[in-house]
């Protein structure tokens, strides 16, 4: 049976970006060529990914249903980031960008294949914002069966 609604948290982790590269030079092939080396810019990004994945393991162990979603789903997600002391401005206008850290979010949801859904293809609506954390940054999830 599939699912019809799963919730969870991150919290205690910074949401990171992803999809932003880095150039850090090049590599000799065993041709003889050179290829570009490039990595993700957010160095934080394996760490928040894996935050993620044990958050969605955990609530599913908690749920006590292992099902998967088998169909297509609205995502729902509420990202917390760190405001720095000296920031005034009401919202978190400046990165990361919310497309970036919601690919790392559905990315570390799928982590796998171990996830609450098969791929992150299956979602077809977002209901997704960025604020500024009043206690620990991370996000709040849900999913739900669409529509």
């Amino acid at each position: 049976m599939a699912r019809d609604s799963f919730s969870f948290t991150v919290f205690g982790f910074e949401p990171r970006p992803q999809g932003s590269k880095k150039y850090v030079g090049t590599r000799r092939t065993a041709a003889g060529n050179n290829i570009p080396l490039i990595i993700e810019a957010s160095p934080g990004l394996p760490v928040w990914r894996k935050a993620v994945a044990d958050a969605v393991k955990q609530a599913m162990i908690d749920s006590g249903d292992s099902s998967k979603f088998d169909g297509a789903v609205k995502l729902e997600a509420v990202f917390y980031l760190t405001r720095k002391p000296s920031v005034k401005r009401a919202y978190p206008t400046v990165p990361p960008d919310l497309d970036k850290v919601l690919r790392s979010l559905m990315d570390g949801i799928t982590a796998k294949g171990e996830g609450v859904w098969a791929d992150d293809s299956q979602v077809v609506r977002l209901e997704v914002s960025k604020k500024y954390a009043t206690g620990e940054p991370g996000v709040a999830v849900t999913i739900s069966n669409y529509p």
